[in-house]
């Protein structure tokens, strides 16, 4: 039973949850093996889609070393410091869309953005601009966070956010933290959205209305419960 619950929830890591694993009948079970035919319980998959986002493409800019605190924040014609109404900045880099962590920090994001008008709240997404605009969709909107496509992740590179590890990506708790996450509230693994990499580093960080880092750092786990709040007091507010 332990084998079969592993399986499952390794399948449901994989993009995968849909696909119901097979059982023998009695009789098979009890050694009978005459006349019986396994259905293939993966011919509907679409593999290629399914495993896309396991792939841990090379990164096409250098990871620089990620800001710390008092440095510039790195500035880009995408993300441009300081910003042009000069309000300071609480970022959140999307590890991808359709994780059930990710959808739960962006959901508190979105929640802070409301409460705090004087600040700007961005996310950065890596996957293609109509899968993130489809997964904030099915989330109720960005309301007021603004939403960055960055599908070449030069902004993650900016920012030290590269590839992650075996141990960061597939770490038991994870799967453990998962279900957790889907008894209080509802949070589920969706379709990685299009583009999506699993091995991409999420992270988050506040830059000041002068365009300096004052809080934040990459994501050490999958499951980081990101304290925006600590950001939102770095900045004075």
């Amino acid at each position: 039973m332990l084998s079969k619950l592993g399986t499952k929830i390794a399948l449901q890591r994989a993009g995968l949850g849909n696909v119901s694993l097979p059982s023998l009948p009695k009789n098979e079970k009890e050694g009978g093996g005459a006349g019986f035919e396994f259905s293939n319980p993966f011919a509907n998959v679409q593999w290629g889609k399914a495993f896309s986002s396991w792939q841990a493409s090379a990164p096409q800019f250098p990871i620089a070393d990620p800001p710390t605190v008092g440095v510039r924040a790195a500035s880009s014609p995408k993300l441009r410091f300081p910003t042009a109404d000069r309000r300071p900045v609480v970022i959140l880099f999307l590890r991808f869309c359709g994780c059930p962590f990710t959808q739960q920090l962006f959901l508190r994001l979105r929640s802070l953005a409301n409460r705090h008008t004087g600040i700007h709240f961005i996310a950065v997404s890596h996957c293609t601009a109509a899968a993130t605009d489809a997964w904030a969709k099915k989330l109720g909107g960005a309301w007021n966070v603004d939403v960055i496509i960055d599908e070449q992740r030069e902004l993650y590179a900016m920012y030290g956010l590269g590839m992650s590890s075996y141990a960061h990506v597939l770490n038991p708790r994870n799967g453990v933290n998962q279900i957790k996450l889907s008894k209080q509230n509802g949070s589920v693994w969706q379709p990685v959205g299009e583009g999506g990499c699993r091995w991409q580093t999420g992270g988050a960080y506040a830059v000041d209305e002068r365009g300096t880092v004052k809080w934040g750092a990459p994501m050490q786990s999958v499951d980081e419960d990101i304290m925006f709040e600590d950001g939102v007091k770095a900045l004075g507010f």
